[in-house]
């Protein structure tokens, strides 16, 4: 099970190493390339400053934006790094998440916000065998915002 940035790393290690990996919950992931958007919340507002200009106070409007507790999950990584993950997350990958998620032979499930939805691609997911669900009451901290939903969806998604 991983949440947003740590799906890709999750997919990854799913694609490279599918012996380790049985089944696969991923929790609000990037799965696409997204676009550096300036006053954007998460990972497009990081990379939508340079790295310079983020380590040197950038991340104090990214911090005072987003509050405190999403900064709380980033305030322990070093700037550049944090800059750094955010600028090659929202660049994406060839192949993308999405079309590594797409083949991966285990059973997925793709937790989602249902303020969101509709899910982008829910159909080619679907169509692969990739279980969406939309889970109500929550943001991005799926898990934080609404801890008894997202138990249940995970639950859901582990059952044999």
């Amino acid at each position: 099970m991983a949440h947003s940035m740590g799906g890709s790393v999750a997919v990854v290690l799913a694609a490279r190493h599918p012996e380790l990996v049985s089944r696969l919950v991923l929790v609000d992931a990037n799965l696409d390339p997204l676009p550096r958007v300036p006053g954007a919340l998460g990972s497009s507002g990081i990379a939508a400053f340079t790295e310079e200009e983020f380590v040197a106070g950038g991340w104090r409007e990214v911090r005072d934006r987003a509050g405190a507790p999403w900064w709380s999950t980033m305030r322990l990584a070093g700037l550049e790094a944090l800059h750094r993950s955010a600028s090659h997350l929202v660049d994406g990958t060839r192949p993308t998440m999405r079309e590594l998620l797409l083949d991966l032979p285990v059973p997925r499930s793709f937790l989602f916000p249902e303020a969101d939805a509709p899910f982008p691609g829910t159909e080619g997911l679907t169509a692969a065998g990739v279980s969406v669900v939309p889970v109500p009451d929550c943001g991005h901290a799926i898990m934080l915002d609404n801890p008894e939903a997202f138990a249940r969806a995970v639950a859901q998604a582990l059952a044999p």
